[in-house]
């Protein structure tokens, strides 16, 4: 049940947001702190890029302000700082992405090394799958490394998700607000198995960020979040659905059609000769766009796959009525896919006769 005390922290979140991005606005030019449209073939002027430093600061401000600091919860905001300072770099300078891998990986193994483990993980089809079976000791801590692995794992492919939803002005911020409200959601219905305290307030106070900033670069938008801010919401996504007691498979189904977007365009560079982790213009609100839908409509189109699937994280409770929901998922991205890829080979054809 939402509680009149749960109000407060995404409220200041909120008004802190919005505060921060007004003053961006009017000083981030003058910082020089601007995209570069002309590297895109674009022929617009800069505008006010890396605003997902205010959203960091917005949300760590709040946590700072609300929230216990419990060990996990330092080590989280330690690994978020570490993700947003080499983000804001890499926005400014294009780091190698190798580097960027590696801060990704040290990351989760901030929080591995916080005590954060996972011992199972449901099975839609039989018993569960047991990450505590093989044991190390590391300064005095026993690490389960199946568990250390799948945390790492989750983290780095939630933050390049993210990340490669940021194609569209306000798809990941508007992405971001439904996940973390959905995982607010969630915690409040299981509060009374676990204190889920900080879960709670954290997911609130991003989903209040993230709805804020949506307000500012929904298109045309005013300012852009930049691997800045897509890296730190894919980060505290991954973080707090593990955080939250494992929660892959509802965190899994609620991103589901942006992670298999991200698995069919990595798999069809691979086949095509190219660099898995290179950046091209094939994934799928790309092909949307491709296909003639603006880019309000392609926004409003996948908010609504979103929230479809959070509804149906939140309303179903057993493992394998997620992963069926998953699989309809693939399903259906394969049509839409092989539907906008057909459509896109008529128009090439028609090119190629009119040349």
């Amino acid at each position: 049940m939402i509680q009149l005390t749960h109000l407060w922290p995404p409220l200041l979140a909120a008004l802190l947001t919005y505060i921060g991005l007004r003053a961006a606005l009017a000083l981030f030019p003058k910082w020089g702190l601007l995209d570069r449209p002309h590297e895109y073939g674009l022929t617009r002027q800069p505008i006010p890029y890396s605003g997902g430093l205010i959203l960091f600061l917005a949300v760590i401000i709040t946590t700072l302000t609300f929230v216990d600091v419990s060990r996990t919860v330092f080590a989280l905001l330690i690994a978020a700082t570490l993700i947003v300072g080499v983000s804001f770099w890499d926005d400014r300078r294009r780091l190698s992405p190798w580097l960027r891998l590696g801060v990704q990986i040290l990351a989760a193994l901030i929080l591995v090394a916080s005590g954060v483990q996972i011992q199972q993980i449901s099975n839609p089809f039989g018993a569960p799958f047991f990450l505590d079976t093989i044991q190390i000791q590391i300064a005095g801590q026993t690490i389960w490394l199946l568990s250390a692995l799948g945390i790492t794992a989750w983290i780095v492919i939630m933050m390049n998700v993210m990340n490669w939803l940021d194609g569209i002005p306000g798809l990941t911020s508007g992405i971001s607000t439904i996940a973390h409200a959905a995982l607010y959601l969630l915690a409040i219905q299981q509060f009374h198995v676990v204190d889920q305290s900080a879960v709670i307030t954290m997911a609130s106070v991003l989903a209040a960020a993230s709805a804020i900033f949506l307000i500012f670069d929904f298109h045309p938008p005013k300012i852009l979040m930049g691997d800045t801010g897509s890296m730190f919401l894919g980060f505290m996504l991954a973080a707090l659905s593990i955080v939250a007691g494992g929660k892959f498979a509802t965190a899994l189904l609620i991103m589901g059609f942006a992670v298999v977007d991200a698995i069919w365009v990595v798999l069809t560079r691979i086949f095509r000769g190219q660099s898995p982790i290179r950046g091209d213009l094939t994934h799928f609100h790309h092909r949307l766009l491709d296909a003639g839908l603006t880019e309000r409509k392609a926004l409003f189109l996948n908010y609504t796959i979103c929230i479809l699937f959070a509804a149906i994280a939140l309303l179903r409770d057993t493992a394998r009525e997620k992963f069926f929901a998953l699989l309809a998922v693939l399903l259906i991205m394969t049509g839409v896919g092989l539907l906008l890829m057909k459509e896109e080979s008529k128009e090439e054809n028609a090119d190629s006769r009119i040349n």
